[in-house]
């Protein structure tokens, strides 16, 4: 059975993703070898294409954000806070986190620092990884790393030579864009409100404005409408190679590669994409044009059958624990993959997720039959934040339940057996006897995703694994 990757990518319209887990690898390698002589191979061309996708959904997906219709609009260096728990009614974001909210910022270093706090936290698990423009998670802030106390930083780029502001610790960003990615731990809906206070107290300024200035971003005009674009996934890897690389140019002049990058950056000054200079898809040469989009199509075609068909599932779960997740390196094709199905998502030191469609005999989960995770005694998910378990119908979409529950864990009220085992049961009506542990699911096949925030060791390392779901009554 194939996990479907249309179960992460919506949570892009939102810049949010929760990744599915292990997945299969795109096929790199072209079935040719030349496409036009003299110039690019194809498999330079594909090079090409994995190298600049990384820019070009980062911009998709900032701009999408920026002009959702159901709020008003927003610029660079403002927080956009979500404050309340995803709900079944919700068909913009799939694999819906029940156990966070949401606080997302764009930041833009190109016009100077940006002041980010974060208030004292008390006792509430959160996490606020900072991606630059080519999805590197250069820095994690919260509660495994920084603490829970009040935080104050100013986001800089290369360039900046200055003084921070007294009690202010200067971040330096790799490239002018910076996306943080805020999760702050709410355990129900009540709960939710409690959160969102919290969320009021972040701060996001550039620091002209702290200083008296004005925003030095409100006449910003965004490329990408949400309203055209829709699902930025999608809509990328539809994209003309005359848009793609167009965005991909202007984007690469504000945001420099690191150093190790230099022969793939040889590469496209050797095809005629020069960083820093007004050149445009347009410009280059006729045949070095075809190379190219032939390398996009042949990339494109791949990516979208990983994307829709998904990862077939062979064992009872999709567990990815790879721990280079977000520090990507010079694996270009591999960071454009999970670009594609994962953006955004935390490093597995933050978060870990395991998802599955299949019982321990590898027959598909459905809600007419009763389910049991059976965790033996000290042996549930080791965290030092919390775990939960939530159910979705097999597109990734929660469904409406008469007790208005949808994910249980460790931050929940439990009742644990005699010899300190835990059974957390699945099924979509209340079996006999199960009050507490109960977790409802879809009424037809659905899957299960539990989520691991800020795993132990014992996870990361693969001494823990997750137990399999047991069918343990049959409707």
């Amino acid at each position: 059975m194939k996990v479907p990757c249309t179960t992460i990518l919506a949570a892009v319209f939102i810049g949010l993703t929760a990744a599915c887990g292990q997945s299969v690898e795109p096929r790199l390698q072209p079935q040719t070898d030349k496409v036009g002589e003299p110039g690019l191979s194809l498999a330079e061309a594909e090079a090409i294409y994995d190298y600049a996708y990384p820019l070009v959904i980062m911009k998709i997906s900032q701009d999408v954000m920026f002009t959702v219709p159901f709020r008003p609009p927003t610029t660079p260096n403002h927080f956009i806070h979500f404050k309340r728990l995803a709900q079944p009614e919700q068909r913009a974001v799939v694999l819906g986190n029940r156990n966070t909210l949401y606080s997302v910022g764009w930041v833009d270093l190109s016009k100077g620092p940006v002041i980010f706090e974060i208030p004292d936290m008390g006792d509430r698990y959160y996490v606020m990884p900072l991606l630059d423009a080519w999805t590197n998670t250069f820095r994690s802030l919260g509660s495994r790393t920084t603490g829970q106390g009040a935080q104050s930083y100013l986001l800089v780029n290369k360039t900046w030579g200055g003084e921070a502001p007294d009690g202010h610790e200067v971040i330096t960003s790799p490239t002018n864009m910076v996306w943080i990615t805020g999760r702050i731990q709410a355990d129900s809906a009540e709960d939710a409100v409690e959160a969102a206070k919290l969320q009021t107290e972040y701060k996001l300024v550039t620091l002209e404005e702290s200083q008296g200035a004005s925003d030095p971003f409100a006449d910003y005009q965004p490329t990408f409408q949400a309203a055209t674009v829709r699902l930025p996934v999608p809509f990328s890897l539809n994209m003309s190679a005359d848009a793609f690389y167009d965005t991909f140019l202007a984007q690469w002049q504000a945001n420099s590669p690191p150093a190790s990058d230099a022969p793939m950056v040889a590469l496209l000054e050797r095809s005629g994409l020069l960083s820093g200079s007004d050149v445009a898809f347009s410009d280059l040469e006729p045949t070095v044009r075809e190379q190219l989009e032939a390398g996009l199509i042949a990339k494109q075609e791949v990516y979208k059958q990983a994307f829709y068909e998904g990862t077939e599932q062979s064992e009872n779960w999709i567990f990815n624990l790879d721990t280079d997740m977000g520090d990507w390196g010079t694996d270009f094709a591999r960071r454009a993959y999970w670009a594609v199905w994962g953006l955004g998502t935390n490093i597995v030191e933050d978060a870990v997720y395991g998802v599955s469609q299949l019982d321990e005999n590898l027959a598909a989960l459905n809600g007419a039959n009763t389910y049991r995770l059976h965790f033996k005694a000290g042996d549930t998910p080791p965290t030092s934040a919390f775990w939960s378990v939530t159910n979705y119908d097999v597109e990734g979409y929660l469904e409406r339940n008469a007790v208005d529950r949808y994910s249980l864990g460790s931050n929940h009220d439990l009742a644990y057996n005699e010899d300190g085992s835990l059974d957390v049961y699945l099924s979509h009506t209340q079996p006999e006897d199960v009050a507490l542990n109960w977790v409802p699911t879809p009424a037809g096949d659905f899957k299960t995703l539990l989520r691991i925030y800020w795993p132990d060791e014992a996870v990361l390392n693969g001494d823990w694994d997750l137990p399999a779901i047991q069918k343990v009554r049959s409707d």
